[in-house]
């Protein structure tokens, strides 16, 4: 038996960011708490509007599944004294179980010999009874970036909660959040439809809501309509003369902003398109949250498109927006004009009044410092004989800020590196410096394009690892959700630049180059290698993370970062090359030699091999071919031909796994049992220098 689940949170207005971000974190954690109460479902689905969180869980059972488990406690050598009585290991392990010693079973592990234990069938319980704590631990678990609270009550969630809706088909689940108690009672569209909707059964809940409420809870479903509507503009009304222009991150947010979407088009006067197309765009865009729209050849029209929130416009809606839409261009008419009387020199000087943060110096400082660090990786990839990037990299680096002091960007900050680029323009730069200034920023968001030239791409990277080397240095370490200078989008942007390049360049080395420009400018106490540590894991984690995403083992990413190797680039070709051999072949081959050996060595001191000391047919052979295998190794890692020194460590596995089977290791001789254990030394050795395979997990679960 199956039913379906709606759960809504309704809410004050939510920011889009936080909208999206609820909206993921909410379909996750249920999820997760559903398949941690082993109660089964068919799907699931996550709706959204202004004032709504909601998930949809088709077919729910209605009945946890019954889970069959073994629980394992003590051996029974040591559960059981010489006089056969329990010990306090199996008479503890049973009083945690609530079961009496004589109640538990005797189970047999592979390998591991015989324990007590007991096999435990938990019957299901009836999953309406479980839901009040699942739902509301869900809602609960749910956290933002920034948080408020309200009234008296101690919950702290995006904005304020005014209403849950909970229904397990027509079941309403109770469950209650400070002053809030969940029914089946949910709100419309809050000026078109004010009266509280009674949601009858859960099924009924999105068609109920639209038809009642005037709302689309659908974000797909509101995006199309966008889409369509746009698309009747264009053909009817404009004769396809004229385009919109709808970028993914503004569609994203125009989505979220309403909760029935009605498409309008509005006017402002000429006078303002002399103003730098691109400024135009994005002041329309990004500050006013509506769609640009260009002549067929591409030039900008007096044109742009508004998305009400709500059915109809009865022509007070487009007045109010191009009034709006007027007044702004006004203002950025204006502050370009008076930005035109001064040059890159000026707005430099202005930087060393703007702090960078409180003991990192001031803006003019991180413009010189990235001039460093740039220079610094342009070495490192070869490419400090490039006079022309070089050049351009030094241009480029000691004004990418500037336009944070301009009056455009001080009234319209979201323009920065829009304005910089159009100012460079204007006063000669070469296009790589100016594209440079806007490419620096890049990427923005998760979804943003990376930058394109090699200026714009270097000092992207030396940007972002200033700010993260600074933030870390003084203590400001992301943690949990909280980010508040966004060093994670950071990371992974600068990741995927590097990875887009390919920059093949160590990152420990070029996180200390950074480190050490803050330590000699500011003072900053040495720490070893702990920040160093802490940058590379932080920023390395960000590679992970697109890694997990395209579905790829992590075991093997593991196992590269126990190689050394602090290239992302590497470390990228490293395990294309493993997964492409593991996609092919059996990998424990090479596993399994490096597993017995590493095992074996452990704890132990090593030293030099003694040839002399080689006195079986089998270790000799098996240091006559290491001595092959590291030539051939070698000359592979110089090429970074990973592929081909997977097949060399497959052949020489073979002999390692020779001597295992005819060389005892722990001779009675304790020189010798030294020398073979140093032998292995050098065998796991070879290994690691393309990774420590034994981090490596088998079919079979073992290492």
């Amino acid at each position: 038996m199956a039913n379906d689940l709606i759960l809504e949170i309704g809410t004050e207005e939510l920011p889009p960011s936080c909208t999206r971000r609820g909206l993921e974190g909410l379909k996750h954690i249920l999820e997760a708490k559903l398949n941690e109460s082993h109660i089964g479902y068919e799907g699931l689905s996550a709706y959204s509007s202004p004032r709504r969180l909601a998930v949809y869980v088709k077919s729910i059972n209605l009945c946890q599944d019954t889970v069959k488990k073994t629980v394992t406690g003590p051996p029974k050598k040591i559960a059981f004294g010489p006089d056969g009585k329990p010990t306090k290991a199996a008479t503890g392990f049973a009083k945690s179980l609530g079961l009496d010693v004589n109640e538990l079973e005797e189970i047999e592990l592979k390998d591991r010999g015989v324990y007590l234990g007991k096999k435990i069938i938990q019957e299901g319980k009836k999953t309406i009874d479980i839901l009040p704590e699942v739902l509301k631990n869900t809602i609960l678990s749910l956290s933002f970036n920034k948080q408020m609270s309200w009234g008296d009550y101690d919950i702290r969630f995006i904005r304020p909660i005014r209403w849950l809706l909970a229904l397990l088909g027509n079941q309403v689940i109770r469950f209650e959040i400070e002053n809030i108690s969940s029914g089946n009672i949910t709100y419309g569209h809050r000026t078109l439809n004010t009266a509280p909707i009674e949601i009858k059964s859960a099924k009924d809940y999105a068609v109920r809501l639209k038809d009642a409420g005037d709302v689309i809870v659908d974000t797909k479903d509101r995006q199309e309509m966008i889409y369509g509507q746009v698309a009747e503009i264009e053909k009817n009304t404009w004769k396809n003369k004229y385009k919109a222009v709808i970028e993914k991150k503004l569609l994203d947010d125009v989505v979220d902003l309403v909760e029935i979407p009605n498409v309008l088009v509005g006017d402002f006067p000429e006078e303002f398109l002399y103003i730098p197309s691109d400024i135009l765009m994005e002041a329309i865009q990004y500050h006013q949250k509506y769609f640009p729209v260009l002549e067929s050849g591409g030039k900008i029209t007096t044109n742009f498109l508004i998305v009400q929130n709500g059915l109809k416009d009865d022509g007070e809606i487009k007045k109010g927006n191009e009034r709006v839409l007027k007044a702004r261009l006004s203002d950025a008419s204006f502050f370009y004009e008076q930005d035109k009387k001064h040059d890159f020199g000026f707005w430099k000087n202005k930087l060393e009044g703007v702090i960078f943060y409180s003991g990192l110096g001031n803006m003019s400082d991180k413009q010189e410092r990235l001039k460093k660090i740039c220079g610094y990786i342009a070495g490192k990839i070869e490419k400090e004989k490039d006079d022309k990037l070089s050049g351009n990299l030094e241009k480029a680096s000691l004004i990418c800020k500037c336009d944070l002091v301009t009056n455009l960007v001080v009234e319209f900050p979201e323009l920065q590196g829009v304005v910089g680029r159009e100012y460079a323009r204007e006063r000669n730069f070469d296009d790589a410096v100016a594209e440079a200034i806007f490419e620096h920023y890049l990427p923005r968001s998760s979804g943003d394009g990376l930058p394109a030239t090699e200026t714009g791409r270097i000092l992207s990277i030396a940007d972002k690892l200033d700010t993260i080397t600074g933030m870390f240095l003084v203590g400001n370490i992301p943690s949990g959700s909280e980010d508040p200078f966004a060093l994670r989008r950071r990371a992974s942007g600068m990741a995927r630049s590097i990875l887009d390049g390919p920059y093949d360049i160590s990152l420990m080395e070029l996180i200390d180059f950074c480190s050490s420009l803050y330590k000699k400018a500011f003072g900053i106490k040495e720490d070893g290698r702990k920040s160093t540590d802490k940058i590379f894991n932080f920023i390395q984690a960000r590679q992970k993370f697109l890694m997990s995403e395209d579905g790829k083992r992590m075991d093997v990413l593991d196992a590269v970062l126990g190689s050394g190797s602090s290239s992302l680039t590497d470390i990228g070709l490293r395990c294309e090359a493993i997964w492409e051999y593991m996609a092919e072949k059996d990998i424990t081959s090479i596993v399994w030699p490096m597993s017995r050996s590493i095992n074996i060595i452990k704890g132990k001191e090593i030293g030099a091999v003694d040839e002399s000391l080689l006195s079986k047919d089998e270790e000799k052979q098996l240091y006559e071919k290491l001595i092959q295998a590291g030539e051939e190794g070698k000359a592979c890692l110089e090429v970074k031909d990973y592929r081909k020194f997977l097949d060399v460590l497959e052949k020489f596995g073979k002999t390692v796994d020779i001597f295992f089977d005819e060389v005892l290791v722990m001779d009675r001789d304790e020189q010798i049992q030294n020398n073979r254990i140093n032998l292995l030394a050098r065998v796991a050795d070879l290994y690691k220098d393309l990774a420590d395979f034994s981090k490596i997990i088998i079919e079979n679960g073992m290492k």
